[in-house]
């Protein structure tokens, strides 16, 4: 039976306290999921550094609002409802427009938190 190794912090380059390091990056990505930009149809927007949970878009990759739903939808496929998952009860309210690897044009949902305007 393989044995998974304990969870650790690694040191800082700049030597620093790395518990403190990580306390740090915590506190400033939940101020970032929290901070809210106002998105609206035909705008273009990119994943928040550090908040990327989907494999796409890439990050700084465009993606353009389709539409800002006025109540979230929830996933409700298995992935969704397991609650050791990344997507569970996420709240779903940004429809956002990407090409994707063939060339099409596809819509997709996502936590609109999680996204801020990009430049084009």
């Amino acid at each position: 039976m393989t044995q998974i190794a304990p969870f650790q912090i690694v040191p800082a380059e700049t030597g620093g306290n790395p518990a403190a390091d990580y306390a740090d990056r915590l506190r400033e990505l939940s101020k970032s999921m929290d901070r809210r930009h106002e998105l609206r149809p035909g705008q273009f927007v990119r994943w928040k550094p550090g908040l990327r949970n989907r494999l796409r878009p890439e990050y700084n990759q465009p993606a353009i609002v389709r539409a800002i739903l006025p109540a979230p939808v929830f996933d409700t496929s298995e992935l969704g409802r397991d609650g050791g998952s990344a997507g569970f009860n996420e709240p779903l309210d940004l429809v956002l427009g990407l090409i994707v690897e063939n060339g099409d044009f596809v819509e997709f949902h996502y936590d609109r938190r999680r996204f801020e305007p990009a430049e084009t």
